[in-house]
């Protein structure tokens, strides 16, 4: 790198000189955006009113080369001169990283876990809580002291849902305008008070209101953290971190089941206020208390105020090897009319359905489906929840290993995605149509939840690894969602009260869409491999070193180039 470095004295100058267009199909590679002469940097296509995008589908390849730093003509190749600022801010970020040793980075990503994963972990958990507090309080009263008739109770996860999905976009777009961290505080904070309005409603029309908002406030969650989470880890760090916060859905539902036990216990016993009130002004003080800590400490390297300059730069410099960009950038339009041309797109959103129709099923505050089956085993209302705790607790521990085993080896993420799917599509087949007694059918349930553990070591973390370009990754994010609450609304309709007490229908319906979510995550792992394989064979025959390569991947990221328009990106897999 210290040949690197010494590019970045050059001035800013380069000659573009336009190939021939490059056919793939017949060299066998997809071609390189841009091949950078290793005696200059590298400067990025000018933006005119015509797209990058649109520049990259006309012009295959572009060759950089230097121009003479005394003089800013172009040389007599037909090319053109360029100066942008941009690319050499870009560029001595990437310079930068070799400024600081191993032992830096080292004591101030120390400090950066310390302050910001238990925020992360602990607001994750909250709304996950949160979602689920409306069938808790089934348990507890709801329906009676809120004179809910009918469908009405299961339209409130329908509006939960259809706000999530309509907010994704609208909150995306704000997030983008706004300081990432004080946007997603903000957020959590109003969802917080929203959360607290939920225990003082009395009637339908209120509930319905509350939930279409805490809808809307959550929605940022998810998205917002992958992003979040970009601007801080490296892609081979991001894994474990994401792993530990979702893995706080499945703790929280332990510690949330042992509180709303004791909680119903003591209402069924003593009177007093309505135990799903209760939770709910105690879930909606901790939600508020969290988002006025995450405004204070949380934010990005350049919007916190506990890192020295020399520890911003340190921060920034060392994530520009993700080459997912660091910075906040302005949004994009042609970012969005990429996704739809990108093949990861359509696999992300076909395993977001697939998936979330059984995630619906199970976990839906509509059916309170996870209740309905501890309660065919034979529990009566308060034994179920305690017997899902164990459920909780192994998904928890696989959750964390998994986490723990895709950060040392990579490559298990897609076997293990495909692993975890086809465990559950057998757990409910077993439940549904084994003639076993309750207590095997129980011990075989406690596994029904490690599904969900393909989407998180599979799909979210790739929106913040492997989708580059700031409107991009925000679109990708926002669209995902949506799509997983329209799964999660399919999967809420699939248990029907007449299929009670086993759900057979309901059960095989569930396991045919793992299935084929199986077979989409194979073909998602294929189009990375593939990919990265014609790459890697390109730039070979370029003679262009795996170094290079790297470096050009970063500064390009820099400049907020996609990873359709950055042909040196390398996908995780």
């Amino acid at each position: 790198m210290s040949a690197l470095r010494s590019m970045g004295q050059l001035h800013a100058s380069v000659a573009i000189d336009v190939r021939p267009p490059y056919n793939p199909d017949v060299n066998g590679a997809s071609p390189g955006i841009a091949c950078l002469s290793r005696s200059a940097p590298l400067s990025p296509p000018v933006e005119s009113s015509t797209t990058m995008t649109e520049k990259f589908e006309k012009v295959d390849e572009l060759r950089l080369e230097p121009v003479d730093s005394k003089h800013s003509h172009p040389k007599d190749n037909g090319g053109i001169s360029i100066h942008d600022p941009a690319a050499n801010d870009a560029e001595q970020l990437v310079h930068d990283h070799d400024e600081f040793t191993p032992q830096e980075y080292k004591k101030l990503m120390l400090k950066v876990d310390l302050i910001l994963m238990p925020m992360l972990m602990i607001i994750y958990g909250l709304q996950f809580s949160d979602k689920t507090s409306l069938s808790s309080g089934v348990v507890f009263g709801l329906r009676e002291d809120t004179h809910l008739k009918g469908n009405e109770f299961g339209n409130l996860s329908s509006f939960f849902y259809m706000s999530y999905a309509v907010a994704q976009y609208p909150m995306a777009w704000v997030l983008q305008k706004v300081p990432l961290g004080r946007g997603l505080a903000v957020c959590v904070i109003i969802w917080g008070v929203v959360v607290l309005c939920l225990g003082v409603c009395n009637n339908y029309a209120q509930l319905a209101g509350v939930r279409t908002l805490l809808g809307w406030f959550e929605a940022v969650v998810t998205p917002g953290f992958a992003i979040f989470t970009s601007t801080w880890w490296l892609r081979r760090e991001q894994s474990l971190r994401q792993g530990l916060y979702y893995s706080m859905n499945t703790f929280f539902a332990m510690v949330f089941g042992v509180g709303i036990y004791y909680i119903g216990k003591n209402a069924q016993e003593n009177g007093g206020l309505s135990g799903w009130r209760v939770i709910n002004f105690f879930l909606g003080g901790v939600t508020i208390g969290m988002g006025v800590l995450f405004f204070i400490f949380g934010g990005t390297p350049d919007e916190v105020w506990w890192l020295s300059k020399r520890e911003k730069r340190m921060a920034k410099a060392r994530i520009v090897e993700n080459a997912t960009g660091s910075t906040q950038h302005p949004w994009k339009w042609h970012q969005v009319r990429e996704c739809f041309r990108d093949p990861q797109y359509w696999f992300a959103m076909l395993f977001a359905l697939a998936g979330n129709i059984p995630n619906g099923a199970i976990t839906s505050d509509a059916q309170v489906f996870n209740t309905l089956v501890y309660k065919g085993f034979g529990f009566n209302d308060l034994d179920s929840i305690l017997y899902q705790l164990p459920g909780y607790a192994v998904t928890f521990v696989i959750v964390v290993a998994s986490a723990v085993g895709v950060r040392y080896y990579p490559k298990l993420r897609f076997p293990l995605a495909i692993l975890y799917q086809g465990i559950t599509a057998f757990v409910l087949l077993f439940v549904g149509l084994a003639e076993v007694g309750r207590w095997a059918r129980w011990g075989v349930w406690l596994l029904c939840l490690v599904y969900s553990i393909a989407t998180f070591i599979t799909a979210w973390p790739m929106i913040s690894m492997n989708v580059a370009g700031r409107t991009k990754k925000s679109f990708f994010g926002g669209s995902s969602l949506i799509v997983y609450c329209i799964g999660n609304v399919i999967g809420s309709q699939i248990f029907l009260p007449s299929d009670a007490p086993k759900y057979h229908r309901g059960l095989i319906g569930c396991a045919i869409c793992l299935i084929a979510s199986i077979f989409i995550t194979g073909g998602w792992w294929w189009y990375y491999v593939r990919t990265n394989r014609k790459r890697a064979q390109f730039f070979a025959s370029q003679g262009i070193s795996e170094e290079e390569r790297r470096f050009r991947a970063q500064v390009n990221g820099e400049l907020d180039l996609t990873d359709l328009e950055n042909k040196e990106f390398e996908y995780v897999t």
